[in-house]
């Protein structure tokens, strides 16, 4: 097999906007971006975050073309005077800004949709940088700009999370394809549950044979582990061969921890296990605080396989609403076993499904034992031929805790889903 090596591009990240540099909103525009260019095989050599400043964001533009094929810069594309994006990057590329009377009719409609005049500062939404082309916003006034200079890509897309990546989805992904259709790139992500970065690195053994051929990133995100692999070459199609003898090398010594592939979630797969099996979920929480429930809820028609959720954080309502015995609390704790067992089976009949997940344990900071410390989690399933319970010790911060519990959560009714065939 030969190993041709395909042109190598990079990328830049800019990110605007004070309220990044504050720390009062979390940067996930950069962490999305930066997935998105990696797999289009210009990753990003730099990230930045800039102020709302006309000055900071003109110079940060010119930094970056000196460096990089393709910038990427979100935020700062709104009606409100901070708002200065279109602005330093028309005056960067001495394009004048002219009102847009396409762009005026789609901000004063999307008002008239919404109910609403459109006020007059929002006026400005209709000013576009003449010389560069326009991304469109199905759901949102800011269009997005892009600009191709002297064989570089830069593309300006608001800070709004959803109309960003639905605009990077739609527009920018095809353009990169387009613009470096001779980056022969090939990735494929596995996502795994049920199994950590060092246990999985000892049941692959020997990588040796994969090395030449692909690149491997091992991604854990709260208990649960994606594993991206990338390949290479002037040949797509001996870069789709690279990365599939890479995903059965995977298979072969870890499959069973191998819920899917791409971005599909375990919550999706669950769900579609259930919906195939013409069977339905419950759920009984205490300390995840409905994140089990919410997982399962952001899965599109989960109406059609998940029944209804419980949050008994207190023992008298563990009692009162899942039929959990206050001699087991009493006598065991709410942090336990029997408990967890009585939550789950408490809720598959109360909710009549054939399923149900139950989770209860001690988030933290307070609240922990010498016999009990922070951490200690039980977590449970439950479906008419038997009821399966495990203890788990996690560390870290109360969000930490509560996120790997509903993963282990998910993990669990999966295993259990694959296991019984029911």
């Amino acid at each position: 097999m030969s190993h041709a090596t395909a042109p190598v591009y990079r990328s830049e990240i800019l990110t605007v906007g004070d309220e990044l540099l504050r720390g009062d909103v979390v940067n996930e525009n950069a962490a999305y971006v930066g997935r998105v260019l990696a797999e289009a095989d210009v990753p990003a050599r730099f990230s930045s975050v800039i102020p709302d400043d006309l000055e900071a964001i003109t110079a940060a533009v010119e930094n970056a073309l000196t460096r990089a094929q393709v910038i990427v810069l979100t935020g700062g594309l709104g009606p409100t005077p901070d708002d200065v994006t279109r602005d330093a990057v028309a005056r960067y590329f001495g394009f004048p800004l002219v009102e847009d009377a396409a762009l005026l009719a789609h901000v004063q409609e999307l008002f008239r949709q919404r109910g609403m005049v459109m006020p007059e500062i929002s006026r400005n939404q209709a000013l576009f940088p003449v010389g560069a082309r326009q991304i469109p916003n199905p759901h949102g006034t800011a269009t997005g700009i892009h600009v191709i200079h002297d064989g570089r890509h830069l593309f300006a897309l608001p800070g709004v999370a959803v109309e960003m990546r639905q605009m990077t989805d739609e527009y920018v992904k095809p353009a990169l394809r387009a613009a470096f259709a001779d980056a022969r790139v090939q990735t494929r992500t596995l996502r795994l549950a049920g199994i950590g970065e060092s246990h999985l690195l000892e049941q692959m053994g020997d990588q040796r044979e994969l090395q030449p051929l692909v690149q491997i990133a091992y991604l854990p995100h709260h208990g649960l582990l994606d594993v991206r692999l990338t390949a290479r070459s002037q040949d797509e199609h001996e870069a789709a061969a690279q990365i599939a003898f890479a995903e059965g090398f995977i298979r072969e010594r870890v499959g069973a921890h191998v819920y899917a592939t791409g971005s599909t979630s375990l919550a999706e797969v669950i769900g579609n296990i259930l919906m195939n099996r013409g069977r339905t979920l419950a759920t009984a929480e205490s300390c995840t605080g409905g994140l089990v429930a919410d997982m399962m809820t952001d899965v599109p028609g989960a109406s059609r396989w998940f029944e209804r959720g419980w949050i008994t954080y207190s023992n008298p309502s563990k009692c009162e609403d899942l039929n959990v015995p206050a001699s087991i609390l009493e006598e065991e704790g709410a942090v336990s076993e029997s408990v967890a067992r009585a939550m789950a089976e408490g809720a598959r009949k109360r909710a009549g499904t054939d399923w149900a997940l139950a989770c209860t344990g001690i988030a933290g900071p307070t609240g922990g034992s010498a016999e009990k410390p922070v951490g200690t989690v039980w977590i449970a399933t439950a479906a008419e031929h038997g009821v399966w319970a495990r203890h788990l010790k996690f560390s870290g911060l109360r969000e930490t805790i509560k996120l790997r519990t509903a993963h282990a959560a998910l993990s669990f009714l999966y295993q259990h889903l694959i296991e019984t065939r029911a």
